[in-house]
């Protein structure tokens, strides 16, 4: 008995617990995003962030550039703010993130990511940071992974 109950303990560690939320302003509406400008935001330091949150946004054919925060952003449709956070357990990896798309001067919609823990014992915390992007620009525009 003993065994079984560290066992199942040990199961529910490696499960881990990763949270996805999302806070979308009504009349939010996603479908209309054609082009997103994804303000870079220097204190991240996790490896090709920019570039995997373009390809992201690709996915649904929504045309991504990174800018900087100086840039004249009279031109951006849709701007997106973000935040991203990494720790270390043999290898680098992102343990959180938050999306924040602006139109017209206000939040319009909000997502977050974030590995309970740390991630813990979960295997699935070294998930490739494209992964977990991609599943956070899912969220953020209420959708699914296209096929």
């Amino acid at each position: 008995m003993k065994n079984i109950f560290l066992f199942g303990v040990l199961g529910l560690a490696l499960v881990g617990c990763t949270s996805i939320q999302v806070n979308n302003t009504s009349g939010f509406n996603p479908t209309s995003i054609q082009q997103v400008c994804i303000v870079d935001n220097p204190k991240v330091i996790i490896k090709d962030f920019n570039y995997l949150t373009e390809k992201s946004f690709g996915r649904y054919n929504i045309q991504a550039r990174t800018i900087k925060d100086t840039d004249d952003q009279s031109q951006c449709q849709t701007i997106l703010h973000y935040t991203a956070l990494r720790s270390w357990d043999l290898a680098p990896y992102m343990v959180s993130a938050q999306f924040n798309l602006i139109q017209d001067g206000r939040q319009v919609s909000e997502a977050s990511f974030r590995l309970k823990g740390n991630g813990g014992l979960a295997l699935n915390k070294w998930r490739s940071t494209e992964t977990k992007i991609n599943e956070l620009v899912d969220q953020l525009l209420g959708k699914t992974e296209p096929k």
